[in-house]
């Protein structure tokens, strides 16, 4: 019997224990092809499928296998349900051993993956036609909106003028007149049910020009820039390293300045600057990289010709949202990641245009996107982490190490005498990133940093469950183009880390990426008895459970502007600098409970003790600045101005 102390023994937590069925399930892997083909096995493919799953019936000793119901599986070896509570989306569920990525997988149990699949997913990539029949997907309804007038077919638009009316104000027999303030509703209301209502608007040829750039065009990229002639407003949804970036500067040398190009980070914006600056001839005055904040406060007022909105995911927030009024006579948007947690996809495609996009497979059979593989190391504890983080830092491998919490970054990069950037660095950051052999990062390095000579990515500190972070974070990977190798991909987690957020996985998993599992220090059996727990507990309501004593209307979204109220201010005047940051927290998510477990890693702090010691979270509840309560027998907290404001 292997010693559980010895060398770091890989195994997977996706498969049965047993070394038997482990080797079934790869030669039932190795015949079953993709979903959509199943329709056309052979026969001879059929009796291979049906004698290995007799085989594995026998080797765990059942007899009540029946043959005759493989033919039903055969047909039909998935199941798609209707998502509760959200129109046009689906769960597909099909069994682990067919190798199938479709949509977003949300969740898996021992036995099966579960996909999230919408009108979005067909958008950015196509569903197969047998999924599609399967769903009833049917062509929208002819609908366009173009500016204050809604047209369509006339049963279009009497079903849009029974569906929509609060929405709209007048109609004839050709058009509908739109509420103009709530044109925007309306218009993310039309994605929502599966409608794209952008109306063709071409580019005028006036605008356009012949500037210099350094690169050429692929021909999913000249298909993007045709679209952007058609329409003016676009979003492009590409993979990461397929060149976003490379468009947005075809379109800024090709169409008359000024342009504005706003980021989410300081780190983003030298990187933006950086490309402009080698690889076009475009003078400083002809265009300005700003920061989301920056470009609101300051350069809203300004008319643009071109708005250019990197890592465009970040706009349905409600403090970015207000991008989308900034000046300008086209768009384009940017992302390579169009998920988001609260599932508000539709305002993505809203806020920018058109969608443009392919699945990732396209790319991978194009040659342009590697295969580097996640590694995931289950650890006994922190302590742990640092143990084989030192094993993994090579300084002759381009190395990045992300770490959410500012604490705990400062602290490998104290311990290992390494750079740390994160938000308070000023100036240099992509520089220091860029010089360094290996460097210590928070999230600002999270989207859009592309270095062509990072050879692995290490993470030891994230954002609970985020699959769209730890997608992002992945592909850091794919921008790897001066090395030779895939890359390599390592996440360091305790078991507490793993049964919380192993949910992040599932987006590289759901890319068609391999992820490999490690113990260290921790049994097999303790894993699997967690997992089996886990699988076979009660789903949670969505609704956390609150105390009767302490009714709140359901929270749907931060208040405009709520950090500008003058009361606000005046609270925050009267805080310590650590309760202004956990304060800001609550109020940007105005409504939702946070619990006291969660705090700690969205604060920056190591421990619940070094954050009680920072901030008086009873005397914030006494003033009755914050909201207390106990949910699923924890202490939970909240703001809820939006009460008190509407």
């Amino acid at each position: 019997m292997t010693d559980e102390r010895s060398s770091p023994q890989q195994f997977s937590v996706e498969t049965l224990t047993l070394e038997r069925v482990k080797f079934l399930i790869e030669q039932i892997k190795s015949v079953v092809p993709r979903l959509d083909e199943l329709a056309n096995l052979s026969d001879e493919i059929r009796n291979q499928i049906q004698r290995q799953i007799a085989e594995y019936a026998l080797s765990i000793r059942t007899t009540k296998l029946k043959p005759e119901e493989l033919e039903a599986f055969f047909r039909k070896p998935y199941l798609i349900q209707p998502v509760h509570g959200r129109e046009q989306a689906w769960h597909l569920i099909v069994p682990k051993f067919l190798d199938v990525q479709m949509g977003w997988l949300e969740s898996e149990t021992e036995s099966y993956r579960i996909f999230l699949i919408n009108r979005y997913v067909e958008w950015l990539g196509g569903l197969p036609d047998e999924v599609k029949r399967q769903l009833g997907f049917k062509p929208p309804p002819d609908l366009y909106l173009d500016g204050e007038i809604l047209t369509g077919s006339p049963r279009a638009l009497e079903e849009a003028w029974t569906r929509y009316r609060p929405l709209l104000k007048d109609r004839d027999n050709k058009q509908i007149i739109i509420n103009k303030r709530r044109s925007f509703e309306l218009l993310a209301a039309l994605i929502k049910d599966g409608v794209l209502p952008f109306t063709p608007k071409p580019v005028d040829p006036a605008d356009l020009v012949n500037r210099s750039l350094d690169f050429e065009l692929r021909q999913y990229q000249k298909d993007a820039w045709q679209a952007f002639l058609r329409y003016s407003n676009i979003g492009v949804f590409y993979p990461a390293s397929t060149g976003k970036t490379v468009l947005g500067l075809y379109v800024m040398t090709h169409v008359k300045p000024p342009h504005l190009i706003v980021v989410p980070t300081r780190l983003l914006q030298e990187q933006w600057e950086e490309r402009i600056q080698s690889h076009t001839d475009l003078k400083n005055e002809e265009y300005v990289v700003a920061t989301y904040h920056t470009a609101i406060k300051k350069l809203g007022g300004k008319p643009w010709s071109t708005l250019i909105i990197d890592e465009t995911h970040h706009l349905p927030a409600d403090q970015f949202s207000k991008l989308s009024f900034i000046q300008r006579k086209y768009t384009v948007g940017l992302s390579a990641t169009p998920q988001r947690e609260d599932k508000r996809e539709e305002y993505i495609f809203a806020l920018t245009g058109y969608p443009v996009g392919l699945g990732w497979e396209h790319f991978k059979q194009l040659g342009l996107i590697k295969s580097p593989v996640c590694h995931v190391w289950i650890v006994k504890n922190f302590e742990a982490k640092l143990a084989r983080l030192k094993t993994l830092i090579d300084p002759d491998v381009k190395t990045l190490i992300f770490s959410d919490s500012i604490e705990v970054g400062k602290t490998i990069a104290k311990r290992f005498d390494l750079p740390h950037v994160y938000g308070a660095t000023k100036d240099g950051r992509l520089e220091t990133i860029e010089q360094s052999p290996v460097t210590v990062v928070s999230r600002v390095a999270d989207e859009g940093v592309s270095l062509p000579t990072v050879g692995k990515v290490i993470e030891v500190n994230w954002l609970y469950g985020s699959r769209r972070q730890e997608l992002q974070r992945f592909t850091r990977l794919l921008h790897g183009f001066d090395i030779k190798s895939e890359g390599e991909h390592h996440i360091l987690m305790t078991l507490d880390d793993y049964m919380h957020d192993r949910k992040r996985l599932f987006s590289v998993m759901d890319k068609g990426f391999k992820v490999e599992i490690h113990r260290e220090g921790v049994s097999e059996r303790a894993v699997e008895q967690r997992l089996s727990e886990a699988w076979q507990r009660p789903p949670r309501r969505h609704q956390p459970a609150v105390k009767e004593t302490t009714p709140a209307p359901a929270p749907t979204g931060p208040v405009t502007g709520i950090i500008e109220l003058p009361g606000v201010q005046r609270i925050m005047a009267r805080l310590s600098k650590p309760e202004q940051r956990f304060y800001s927290l609550l109020l940007q998510n105005d409504g939702s409970w946070f619990k006291r477990e969660q705090l700690p890693l969205l604060l920056g702090y190591t421990s619940d003790d070094s954050m009680r010691s920072s901030i008086n979270f009873s005397k914030l509840a006494t003033a009755g600045y914050i909201e207390q309560s106990r949910i699923e027998g924890g202490l939970a907290y909240r703001t809820n101005v939006r009460a008190r404001v509407d």
